[in-house]
């Protein structure tokens, strides 16, 4: 069973058992420095794994200033 990865809307299958959260962000050519991993419902670092069966998201991260008049 592959680990199935949603990004933006999209599902992408990757056929390892287990890849640590910056392999993973790295085969969508992604930067853990603008991108999170979400596995089952929470953030995980970069050097947690995920595998195959749990439910993994990735989401960018945003960020924003201050609006000045």
């Amino acid at each position: 069973m592959p680990i199935k990865v949603l990004y933006r809307g999209k599902e992408y299958e990757f056929p390892e058992k287990k890849l640590k959260a910056k392999e993973l962000l790295k085969k969508l050519g992604l930067s853990p420095i603008s991108s999170l991993v979400v596995k089952n419902g929470e953030v995980i670092s970069e050097d947690e794994y995920v595998e195959e069966g749990d439910e993994v998201r990735v989401i960018n991260a945003i960020s924003g200033g201050v609006k000045r008049a």
